[in-house]
């Protein structure tokens, strides 16, 4: 089997039964048309696995892993540069095809309906192999909850995060409750980081939020275990990886809806909002006046995590490649 360079971590170190050849990425189109199958050709390879949403319309068969249908990126990502425009029309142009001839892997179901739907996918062509979380690092927290009480959102300079909207909402909750939980913010804002400081200035909860700035892995777990519980807004996602951490976390998490997001954290303790600022202001009053549902997520949503570890996911990827 042939991988691409960026699909090399997957398979590096699984028994697949068959020499894995890795071909170095050059962001081409005649090097992924012509090169690529033709390299895989001579080494008589089976396949050709590489994560990206379209490949070489011949040679050996493709297994695409695919995390999130791109028209649905390019959507809420308008671009005007030229160079980029142009990689997007080539996808456009060879992703169906593509797709007919490939074995689609996905992180959800959910992104398998939005290729079939946008691309004419075949869904019995697609296997859903759910991404994992470092259990060892997401562990709910020993002890008493984490005081003062507080909200926690991990933001970013994605406008899809919808930050604006929570910190909204904290300031219609505040307005009800002066003394009630803190929010904290977590996250590298970019260029947002102005705009959002200048919402917080302006809002009447202006001396109750923090903005933390980038956080690394070990204070992001330590965030979701210590909050009240995790508010992540995102209408769109490919799959759900920062909910999927909140649970390993044992956090009760506070969620617009995504379909995404929906399946992966099915059966966890969540509270749904819709996305305005009075749904989540009350959400956030929900979480706060139920300390039983923060009780029981720590148990429920960490044992609904734990079905997701990379042991697992690299299991699946490596059954799906032996049979390949």
């Amino acid at each position: 089997m042939v991988c691409t360079s960026s699909g090399r971590s997957l398979v590096e170190g699984l028994d697949l039964g068959a020499p894995v050849s890795a071909a170095p990425r050059v962001p081409a189109t005649a090097w992924e048309q012509l090169v690529l199958p033709a390299v895989a050709t001579r080494l008589r390879a089976a396949a050709v696995y590489s994560h990206r949403e379209c490949g070489a319309l011949w040679g050996p068969r493709l297994v695409l892993h695919v995390p999130e249908d791109p028209e649905i990126r390019w959507r809420r990502e308008p671009t005007s540069d030229r160079r980029e425009l142009a990689r997007r029309r080539y996808s456009r142009l060879m992703m169906d095809r593509s797709l007919r001839r490939s074995t689609v892997v996905a992180s959800t179901g959910a992104t398998v309906r939005d290729l079939e739907h946008n691309h004419g996918l075949d869904p019995m062509c697609a296997t859903v192999v759910p991404l994992g979380v470092d259990l060892e690092l997401f562990q709910p927290q020993a002890g008493a909850p984490t005081s003062p009480a507080y909200f926690f959102h991990l933001a970013s300079s994605d406008d899809r995060d919808r930050t604006d909207l929570v910190v909204r909402a904290f300031d219609r909750y505040r307005a009800d409750r002066p003394d009630g939980a803190r929010l904290v913010i977590g996250g590298r804002l970019g260029d947002r980081k102005a705009v959002l400081e200048e919402l917080i200035a302006g809002s009447g909860a202006r001396r109750s939020v923090t903005l933390l700035g980038e956080v690394d892995d070990e204070a992001l777990a330590q965030q979701y275990a210590g909050a009240l519980a995790t508010v992540h807004a995102s209408p769109d996602e490919g799959f759900g990886l920062q909910p999927l951490e909140a649970m390993a976390s044992g956090s009760l998490l506070i969620c617009t809806p995504a379909e995404a997001v929906e399946e992966v954290t099915e059966g966890g303790v969540v509270l749904w909002s819709e996305p305005t600022v009075d749904a989540m202001a009350d959400a956030l009053r929900r979480a706060e006046d139920a300390p039983d549902l923060g009780a029981k997520a720590r148990l429920a949503n960490r044992r609904l995590a734990e079905h997701f570890s990379w042991e697992r996911t690299a299991d699946a990827v490596h059954q799906l490649l032996s049979r390949t």
